[in-house]
């Protein structure tokens, strides 16, 4: 079976790497510039746009989501990597979790469809990861935290026990989130944050001068 990488991205040569790491190497990836139909992506052939995908019935390709997000202060900017993995779950095409060779991954903990742990990235014991989260490079997701579908935990951000992050929120690089604080759906946490209260659905946490959280 093929495994092809969606979006020919930054993400996704980190995504490739860490396919690489564990001895997958993917098929191709897609892109919707033409011109770049032919070219190599971290050493992958860029075969066409995501259309092509169509092309393969859903037991002969698996997909990983290389598309990333940049975060504002008012959107998370998920919602098109959302959107992108929604749209090919529900044509029935599957999505396996991807995990660096480097991560370090609790036995217990939960992983959702889609679920990417990037290099160097700890997923501590009673952790729940929901689908198409991204755990980028060395964030620390401790234990009996919870993490909402289509969030991004960036990298070097910590989230402390029994934290939750809602879904589509976006934790910020080298943020901290304390024990036991909710960080609600679709919210923003700017880089470098330390979150010591709830941050409420939509909102934001942090300073207003970080401008790409």
């Amino acid at each position: 079976m093929s495994l092809i990488v969606l979006s020919a991205g930054g993400h996704a040569r980190v995504v490739i790497e860490a396919l690489l790491s564990r001895g997958t190497r993917p098929s191709a990836v897609t892109d919707r510039d033409s011109a770049r139909v032919g070219t190599m992506l971290g050493g992958i052939p860029i075969t066409g746009p995501d259309e092509d995908i169509l092309k393969m019935t859903i037991d002969q390709v698996k997909l990983a989501n290389g598309l990333g997000n940049r975060a504002s202060r008012s959107d998370s900017g998920l919602s098109c990597r959302r959107d992108l993995f929604q749209r090919f779950v529900a044509l029935g095409y599957a999505f396996p979790v991807i995990s660096h060779a480097s991560a370090v991954i609790a036995s217990d903990a939960s992983l959702g469809e889609g679920a990417q742990i990037m290099a160097g990235a700890i997923i501590q014991p009673a952790t729940w990861i929901g689908r198409n989260v991204l755990i980028n490079t060395r964030a620390v997701v401790e234990h009996d935290c919870q993490v909402g579908d289509h969030a991004h935990i960036a990298p070097g951000a910590l989230l402390c026990g029994a934290a939750s992050v809602g879904e589509g929120a976006h934790v910020g690089a080298g943020a901290i989130v304390l024990g036991g604080i909710s960080v609600g759906a679709g919210s923003v946490v700017a880089a470098g944050a330390v979150v010591a209260k709830d941050v409420e659905a939509g909102g934001f946490a942090g300073d207003d001068r970080v401008a790409h959280p």
